[in-house]
């Protein structure tokens, strides 16, 4: 019943996020945006960096899916890394998922520095990307999204330090371990996640007692011994809402 309660939340946040995909490229774009779109997001896209400056000025996204390597307005090659950086300063509770063709540890760790919340390699599958935008729609459902957020990005900007030694691994064993690493720190968090669920199910029956004894209270004369009692019942609950 959890985790039919969890999927039915997600399929909720689903419908009513909203995502942006921003690439250069016209055939990955619009790929990118037709798979999405049948697992039922709502989706703008972006074809350059100007473009993406301009709506985000005026449109505030869930999650940015956003090329590292297209021209930018200086002609700059990465101007993924100028549009996160100003997705930061601008819609600081947007998060980021940034594509790139190098499968290099080095950027990851460049992007997820910069802001990021995940990274994507090309080529890849629309199940793999729908998996990170999930992971950060239960991200963001938190009673405080913003804070838990924050939390989870200074304990991973911890464990991305280690990473400096890293001479005796393969970019290969590296991806992986980070991958180990992240669903290690889901775990933690969704352990939160599930103290939060019943901290709202509590107060959810704190509520429906509270408003059971007003009308109780109202039943009755303020003359009745168990007037005061309802009314202390009623205090406590509110209280404790």
């Amino acid at each position: 019943q959890k985790e039919e309660l969890r999927v039915h939340m997600m399929r909720t946040e689903q419908m009513e996020s909203r995502i942006l995909v921003v690439d250069d490229d016209d055939a990955v774009r619009n790929m990118v945006a037709v798979s999405l779109e049948r697992f039922g997001y709502s989706i703008d896209m972006a074809d350059s960096v100007n473009r993406v400056m301009e709506l985000m000025e005026s449109v505030e996204y869930d999650i940015i899916i956003m090329d590292k390597n297209m021209p930018d307005t200086y002609g700059n090659k990465e101007g993924g890394m100028h549009l996160l950086r100003c997705a930061k300063m601008h819609l600081p509770a947007t998060q980021v998922i940034m594509i790139t063709g190098y499968a290099t540890i080095e950027t990851a760790i460049e992007a997820m520095k910069l802001g990021a919340f995940d990274y994507i390699t090309k080529p890849f599958s629309s199940k793999e990307l729908k998996e990170k935008i999930d992971r950060i729609l239960e991200y963001k459902s938190f009673i405080n999204p913003d804070n838990t957020i924050q939390m989870y990005k200074a304990l991973h900007d911890e464990i991305l330090n280690l990473f400096k030694n890293r001479n005796s691994h393969t970019d290969d064993e590296l991806h992986e371990l980070l991958r180990s690493i992240n669903t290690k720190i889901d775990h933690f968090f969704r352990a939160q996640k599930e103290w939060e669920r019943i901290i709202l199910t509590q107060r959810e029956a704190l509520g429906n007692i509270a408003v059971l004894a007003e009308q109780l209270k109202e039943d009755i004369s303020q003359t009745e011994p168990s007037f005061n009692l309802f009314e202390k019942i009623c205090e406590e609950s509110n209280r404790r809402i």
